[in-house]
């Protein structure tokens, strides 16, 4: 029942988000102004997507390395493109996916794989973090404009005030010192308990990733990876020329917005992503609301066509090669 129920429950949610993100849309528009996307940045954004999962098979494999394994870069190339191709389908399936296919192709253990991928995630929510702290950095003007807008919406004056962002840091540490003084009775809250757990197992694997033969270039694929997110989003504003305007610092501020969409359990993030991004483009970037949602549509839906492209043929090739590999044992 819990099977069944984990199948239904995430697909359900899809259904519902996707009729309440396209449900007042005219779908022959949508597809005409689709038509006219600029497809040298579709293009694009397919090269800057595949050198990130590439860096990230790259920086797996260094992961290995403390643990006495060393993958191939082609199998574990595969590997995450299968994963990811996986996760279009059955959401948070894609890791195991992946780790699996090492199993049969490097004999690596079930068990150190997904270890590494859990080691991966951590040092990825630290780049969101300070690709977020980026974001708010350089878009401060913009969201300080929305939400003066928003209070003034709710009978409001409206009026930002100038000292928000010292207020708002005050505001941080004060929550973090507090946090820090009383951490033991808080560790005893189970939800905060594991908050804390994770946080330690996260500084434990930043350390770990130090003590690798090569730390400096294992934290070059991290970046790179993450750059190479940046420049698929940048990309995409050039789809349409009415995002083209919104330049570079848009495109992170769009990166955390999409990347927030991961969250929501649906099948690839089907009816989130578009979701998100088009609200960010009506509300802080003040464009036209049934554009951003083509624009958004065509952002998500290009990736997912490259992704169940390149990604089902990577699975497929790994299905071929595991059989052929079971026959020689």
């Amino acid at each position: 029942m819990k099977k069944i129920l984990g199948y239904v429950i995430p697909i359900g949610l899809a259904a519902g988000l996707l009729y309440f993100t396209y449900k007042d849309e005219d779908f022959p528009t949508m597809w005409a102004n689709m038509q006219t996307a600029h497809v040298w940045a579709i293009l694009a954004t397919f090269g800057t997507t595949i050198l990130a999962h590439l860096f990230r098979a790259l920086r797996w494999n260094m992961l290995f390395e403390p643990v006495g394994y060393k993958p191939s870069v082609q199998n574990s190339f595969l590997a995450v493109m299968s994963g990811y191709f996986v996760n279009q389908i059955i959401p948070r399936a894609g890791e195991v996916s992946r780790c699996t296919i090492l199993v049969t192709s490097e004999k690596v253990p079930l068990q150190t794989s997904i270890g590494t991928v859990i080691a991966e995630r951590g040092f990825d929510m630290v780049m969101l973090i300070l690709i977020g702290l980026v974001a708010f950095g350089l878009e401060y003007e913009t969201l300080t404009t929305f939400l003066a807008a928003q209070q003034a919406k709710f009978g409001g004056s409206g009026a930002s005030d100038p000292n928000l962002k010292f207020i708002i840091l005050g505001m941080g540490i004060l929550v973090l010192g507090i946090g820090y003084v009383f951490r033991k009775p808080l560790s005893t809250i189970p939800v905060i308990g594991k908050i804390i757990d994770f946080l330690k197992g996260l500084v434990e694997g930043l350390l770990g990733a130090t003590r690798m033969k090569n730390p400096a270039l294992f934290f070059l694929y991290t970046f790179l990876i993450w750059g190479g997110y940046y420049m698929t989003t940048y990309f995409s504003l050039y789809m349409f020329g009415f995002t083209h305007d919104l330049g570079f610092k848009a495109a992170f501020m769009l990166l955390i917005i999409g990347s927030s969409a991961i969250v929501v359990p649906v099948p690839g993030a089907a009816a989130p992503f578009p979701l998100f991004v088009s609200a960010g483009l009506i509300e802080l970037y003040m464009k036209e609301p049934s554009m951003s949602l083509t624009a958004a549509s065509m952002m998500y839906w290009s990736q997912t066509f490259f992704t169940l492209v390149v990604g089902g043929g990577c699975y497929l090739i790994s299905v071929i090669k595991a059989g052929r590999q079971i026959k020689e044992d």
